[in-house]
């Protein structure tokens, strides 16, 4: 179902002339308790630490999963990584605290609809074609920061810093939704 509507908020963004922003999601026990979109990334070093950043949300809910969304060539021109080729494909990276991690990728040939959106920008249509599944092999360096920190920063932030984390958060742009994200009450 998340895969689903990562699928559809990306074809949706495609037809503004646009890609799905990266993204995570946090769940604690199988819920989704807290989803975070990327704010507005300036080109290089900021796009990365803007990407790592998202970790904060899921450290400050406790997130013992998180799914962290991209697409391919907008986050490796955001950051400027090197395209070696031009894989258009949606991303859908699925983590545990344990460290172990699913990569899917959805590639999609990206066909123009007609005309121009009311941005001035040309639209798509994705064609998707068969996912890819690897398990725990390389993915962008800031992915792969924002999945190891999201565990590893949950110590540095206290039990009511939810409020703290999603103030500093949006007032930097970024998107935050709570769906259920106060952490748990710790047993005396």
């Amino acid at each position: 179902m998340l895969t689903e509507s990562l699928a559809q908020a990306h074809t949706t963004a495609l037809a503004q002339g646009m890609a799905h922003q990266p993204s995570l999601t946090a769940l604690r026990a199988g819920r989704v308790v807290a989803v975070a979109h990327t704010r507005p990334l300036y080109t290089g070093a900021d796009a990365q630490k803007g990407i790592e950043d998202l970790s904060l949300l899921a450290a400050a809910v406790t997130a013992d999963c998180v799914v962290l969304s991209w697409e391919t060539c907008d986050a490796k021109i955001a950051c400027d990584i090197p395209i070696d080729a031009p894989n258009q494909a949606l991303n859908v990276l699925i983590a545990g605290e344990d460290g172990h991690y699913i990569h899917v990728e959805f590639p999609y040939t990206a066909h123009p609809i007609g005309g121009r959106t009311r941005t001035g920008l040309q639209g798509f249509r994705p064609q998707w074609h068969t996912p890819i599944q690897s398990t725990n092999t390389p993915v962008l360096g800031p992915i792969q920061r924002a999945m190891e920190q999201s565990f590893a920063q949950r110590a540095a932030v206290s039990s009511s810093g939810l409020e703290a984390t999603v103030i500093w958060m949006q007032g930097h742009g970024y998107t935050v939704n709570l769906i259920n994200g106060r952490p748990p009450a710790k047993a005396e």
